[in-house]
């Protein structure tokens, strides 16, 4: 079986079950294949949680044109999307900080650059990414942990407060 087919039942099996059952014998159990088959392609559970969100975060980018600002918002969005859809994966990440993905490093850098370029100096810009993607981050868990379950983006009722908050956030820096 192929990393990739390995990859899409562990990410059903976390959204469905939770981090916590995210074990490499029940990842092995659904995608029908040897425990030892995952741990050849990941080595540990750790490897298995990175290689997941390298996965989903990797088309995560702000819009390669346009204005500075509209590009923050289109980043943010984008990564909104990602942790509405796919919270368990953000739970797993928070509750195991080793496995901190490179893609999300990418954009947090991609974040902390764009806000440099409003004229923010490194550390009020590094303030800002962590006010943001917290924000960000506090806005889709809530979403996705409604008693109705993760929605869609263009169904998503609290997709327009999102963006009203992250547009008045952003209205402080260019005061």
């Amino acid at each position: 079986m192929s990393p990739a087919k390995i990859l899409s039942e562990a990410l059903a099996l976390l959204s469905s079950e939770g981090f916590e059952n995210l074990t490499m014998r029940a990842v092995a159990t659904r995608a029908n294949v040897n425990p030892m088959t995952i741990y050849h392609h990941f080595q540990d559970r750790d490897g298995l949680i990175k290689a997941l969100a390298e996965s989903v975060y990797a088309d995560v980018a702000a819009p390669p044109e346009g204005a500075v600002r509209s590009r923050i918002e289109g980043l943010l969005k984008a990564y909104r999307a990602k942790v509405v859809r796919y919270p368990g994966l953000t739970l797993a990440i928070f509750n195991r900080p080793a496995v901190f993905p490179d893609h999300a490093r990418r954009i947090t850098d991609n974040l902390t650059d764009l806000l440099g370029e409003l004229g923010l100096s490194p550390s009020q810009a590094l303030l800002w990414v962590h006010i943001l993607v917290d924000y960000t981050h506090g806005a889709a868990l809530a979403v996705a942990t409604d008693a109705n379950g993760p929605q869609p983006a263009a169904t998503d009722p609290e997709h327009a407060n999102y963006e009203r908050a992250i547009s008045e956030l952003l209205d402080c820096l260019e005061v």
